[in-house]
């Protein structure tokens, strides 16, 4: 019986650096097959050497659906020197067979590929030469390239015997054990079993019997585990029948014809895989691999392979009729595979996805792997193709033809209704089909007539839970091995009080983990690993939609974090632990519950306040991004709570990863005063509040110019009058520091008089009269205590107004817009201006100026010598020196005035009253002010 005979490519005269001739040596869904070079000479020739000699009798090309050659030839050849290839092929006898012609492809558009299966006159050969002409041109190939999908020979080995008693040897072992190498031939050749029964011999060793699973169309479309184990049940299917074990026979063969049809769906999913591999769509690709081995496992058990395979020997229930074994005569149909939605963990909205119709396609939809369509320059992409297309050719050396053939067994509808059509455009599923194809409602609920005969029986009702998959296993690895199966299967399963008991169990686990009395240390689980498993079933715990369940596993986090983790987690674990449950607990902070929305809330503060998270920063930094437009507004509130909350818990930190910084927090406060939500516009408010207290230089960075435009706004006129009193009130307490000192330096002048003998008259000018130190300290909130001028209009708005404005002392940067005092204009220029690097200081006359006039500078007349404080005093505007001290700043800045004054208009309207005169001003009364001005 002719069955697969393996080769090995050993020669090709050029390939594509994608698509290399090694490529024709295995056969399977996600092989690309082999290429030619781009603009390659023809021939080509490819040489392929047999594992063993053999006799050749059928050979089956599957060609390129684009890169197709116009004629084929086949050459067979017995002797070739091994060691030098490529002198042996130029020097190697070959013996010609024939050619072979393949259509252009156009009639299909390039969707299908053409098997072509000849039989050829039986010849002995260790080797085989296929030479490819030149291509059919067509506007995909812009190469001129020809290509092959897979090539696969059929025959029989000369050496038989030893191979028969290979395959027997191979049927012994287990599945697990049998080589996949893509010589899958040894496992039907165990018809040579010596039975004694010579008529079963003759029916099973028909030599023109050819086994359909030997085929490259079941090959090419097959997944392979499924097809190793299909060929073994042909191979135990003949051993049934020189046996006379019919009902066995029987058994194999529509174990087969279920598994053929599986294994074509794995496949399918198997190219789905790796295309959402190629897109880097791995999320796609974890679900798909879920789902293929989910499906694999259910047909599996469902046919229950391991009993056919007899891998231990016969077994009784094998022989057994199938209509006595099956309740009501009629086998059930094999269940079909599960969605993409069904995995759990499934993310069908993310971004590379597919809808979810298309999850789980028909079964005869196109099975070209997606790795044959790689983009290639110049040249359009190539759409799917569909099963191989099959035509008749003629050869002048009477090379007989055939086009693929189905095997001979029977088929069910869907495959019907496929050859039926010949392999090209798959119709749409209609709705009967749909119907048709639906799981029989009494083998859903069959596991459920148990359950009633208890019922009936009067057994008392025990709670089963659901067991895990082997899919679940393989995720809860971790929790297993550290918890154990019994409560892992509690948080899987789909009763809300089991979850509930088992997060109890948790918790009491965690506590006795605390306190050292846990039997865990007994099995030298590390705490790092015990949290990362915990960690794992709080978070699924978490997602639950049953608020009873999610509570609890909120208060098994808060537990975990501020009584477990201490002293116990490294950082890493710790940072890996809250990576995990941020996400999950921000989305639930923007829910319209309230219950939820407070929960999680409280839970993220909570891990906030653990010391052990508080230094990694890590909940700081995810809240503190800056809010857009688009973001949801109870999110957004969510997060400025939170962020406000930390704020006055932790306070405003200088660490530059904290991200609770003034920078980060203004910024962040500026990006919610843009929201659409009034309730978000108002922390923020509330957020650049408190920052401003700290730094307002820094806030008002972040805002509109403080003027008439900007305060028409109302949200900018409430957030600039609350500024207002800030600076009010921090001016209130500046003053209330000053007169204090200078009560305290007075007192210290009154002693040193009193208890020395010949006051010079200097200190004695410094003694105030009661009238003068009643009047001083008296509060007068209607003076500018910069430039001592009183009036009626200054109020709380109206001082601020002067400040900005026109009170003589103070001017405005012309860089950052920030007010400050004429006398310690050169100090910000160059240590707080934001321009501050584009200063240098004069160390002549003290000013800053900028780097590309400094030289300039040097040896201009404007230059002049600055003069110690307690002489002179250095302005900044006019490069003068003037008379020391405050009186000295007041009478050159008021009195003459300065006359680069940018204030200069404002003092010629400017009212004088008694305590502007400087004449009179006593100089106890000149307040030492700060050198800068708070706004």
């Amino acid at each position: 019986m002719p069955h697969r005979i393996g080769f090995t490519v050993v020669f090709a005269s050029g390939e594509d650096e994608l698509y290399r001739a090694s490529e024709l040596n295995a056969h399977g869904p996600t092989v690309v097959g082999w290429q030619s070079a781009r603009e390659c000479a023809y021939p080509q020739e490819l040489i392929l050497q047999l594992h063993s000699t053999a006799i050749v009798q059928k050979i089956q090309v599957l060609a390129h659906q684009y890169l197709i050659p116009e004629k084929l030839e086949l050459w067979a050849g017995s002797n070739m020197d091994d060691t030098d290839v490529q002198f042996s092929t130029k020097t190697a006898q070959f013996e010609y067979l024939g050619f072979i012609t393949l259509s252009d492809n156009q009639t299909t558009g390039f969707t299908s590929r053409e098997l072509k299966s000849v039989t050829v006159p039986s010849c002995v050969a260790r080797y085989l030469k296929l030479r490819l002409y030149a291509n059919h041109p067509n506007s995909l190939n812009a190469y001129k390239q020809v290509g092959l999908i897979a090539i696969n020979v059929l025959g029989q080995y000369t050496d038989s015997p030893s191979m028969s008693s290979l395959a027997s040897s191979k049927l012994e072992k287990p599945l697990s054990e049998q080589n996949n190498n893509g010589t899958g031939h040894e496992a039907t050749s165990s018809h040579s079993s010596n039975n004694g029964n010579n008529n079963a011999l003759l029916l099973v060793n028909n030599p023109k019997y050819t086994s359909p699973y030997d085929d490259l169309a079941f090959e090419m479309y097959v997944d392979q585990e499924v097809a190793r184990i299909i060929r073994t049940m042909e191979a135990k299917k003949q051993q049934a029948v020189i046996c006379e074990r019919f009902e066995f026979a029987r058994k194999l063969k529509l174990a087969m014809e279920d598994l053929r049809n599986a294994g074509e769906k794995l496949s399918k999913y198997e190219l789905e895989k790796r295309h959402a591999i190629q897109l880097e769509d791995y999320e796609r690709a974890k679900l798909k691999k879920a789902q293929m081995d989910e499906y694999r496992h259910t047909v599996y058990r469902f046919l229950e392979v391991d009993d056919l395979l007899e891998i231990n020997g016969p077994l009784e229930k094998n022989d057994e009729c199938l209509e006595i074994s099956m309740p009501g005569g009629k086998r059930p149909e094999l269940p079909p595979p599960p969605r993409l939605l069904q995995v759990p963990g499934g993310l069908p909205g993310r971004e590379g996805g597919v809808p979810p119709s298309q999850s789980t396609p028909a079964m005869h939809q196109s099975p070209v792997s997606p790795l044959h369509l790689h983009s290639r320059p110049k040249s359009p992409t190539l759409p799917p193709s569909q099963h191989p297309k099959t035509s008749p050719t003629t050869s002048p050396t009477n090379l007989q033809s055939h086009g693929y053939q189905p095997p001979p067994n029977n088929l069910r509808g869907s495959q019907r209704r496929h050859k039926a059509s010949g392999g090209t455009g798959t119709p749409a599923r209609t709705s009967f089909e749909a119907y048709e194809e639906r799981t029989i409602p009494a083998l859903r609920h069959c596991h459920t007539n148990t359950h009633r005969e208890y019922q009936l029986d009067g057994t008392p009702e025990t709670p089963t839970r659901s067991r895990l998959t082997e899919r679940e296993k393989k995720q809860a690895t971790l929790p297993i091995a550290v918890y154990g199966i019994d409560l892992v299967e509690k948080f899987y399963s789909k009763q809300y009080s089991d979850k509930e008991e088992g997060l109890r169990l948790l918790k009491e686990e965690l506590r006795a983990l605390v306190s050292g009395d846990s039997n865990l240390y007994q099995q030298h689980n590390s705490p790092n690993k015990t949290a990362r498993a915990a960690i794992f079933l709080l978070h699924r715990a978490l997602r639950d939609k049953v608020y009873a369940v999610y509570s609890l596993a909120a208060e098994a986090i808060r537990l975990f974090f501020i009584e477990f983790v201490p002293t116990r987690v490294t950082p890493a674990e710790v940072a890996r632990s809250v990576d995990r449950l941020l996400p999950e607990l921000l989305s639930k902070s923007g829910d319209p519950t309230p219950r939820i929305h407070n929960m999680a809330v409280h839970t993220i503060l909570s891990m906030a306040d653990c010391r052990e998270v508080r230094d990694l920063h890590l909940i700081p930094v995810h809240l503190s991004r800056p809010l857009t437009s688009s973001t949801h507004p109870r999110l957004a509130l969510s997060r400025l709570e939170m962020v406000e909350q930390l704020v006055l818990n932790h306070g405003i930190s200088t660490e530059k990863q904290s991200g609770l910084t003034c920078r980060v927090l203004s910024e962040f406060g500026s990006s919610g005063l843009h929201h659409p939500a009034e309730a978000v516009r108002k922390v923020a408010e509330r957020i650049l509040t408190l920052v401003y207290r700290v730094n307002p230089r820094l806030v008002r960075k972040q805002l509109p110019p403080d003027d008439d435009i900007t305060r028409r706004n109302l949200l900018y006129r409430q957030l600039f009058h609350e500024f207002d009193r800030i600076d009010i009130q921090r001016k209130k307490e500046i003053l209330e520091r000053n007169k204090q000192a200078a009560v305290a330096a007075a007192a210290g002048s009154v002693g040193e008089g009193s208890g020395g003998q010949g006051s010079s008259s200097s200190s004695a000018s410094a003694i105030t009269s009661p009238s003068d130190t009643s009047q001083q300290d008296a509060p007068d909130d209607k003076m500018c205590i910069f430039c001592l001028s009183r009036a009626d209009s200054f109020t709380e708005e109206g001082l601020n107004i002067h400040y900005w404005r026109s009170c003589p002392m103070l001017m405005r940067c012309t860089h950052c817009k920030q007010v400050v005092e004429i006398a310690s204009l050169s100090q910000h220029l160059l240590e707080e201006c934001e321009m501050r690097d584009s200063y240098r200081k004069c160390e002549r006359c003290t000013e800053a100026v900028p780097y590309e006039r400094f030289d300039q500078h040097k040896s201009d007349s404007s230059c002049n010598s600055a003069e110690s404080e307690s002489t002179a005093n250095h302005c900044p505007l006019c490069h003068c020196n003037i008379p020391p001290y405050e009186d000295g700043w007041r009478h050159h800045l008021i009195g003459l005035p300065c006359p680069n004054h940018p204030r200069k208009k404002h003092l010629k309207n400017r009212s004088k009253s008694p305590s502007t005169d400087l004449k009179d001003l006593p100089a106890a009364q000149s307040t030492s002010l700060a050198h800068k001005s708070p706004y």
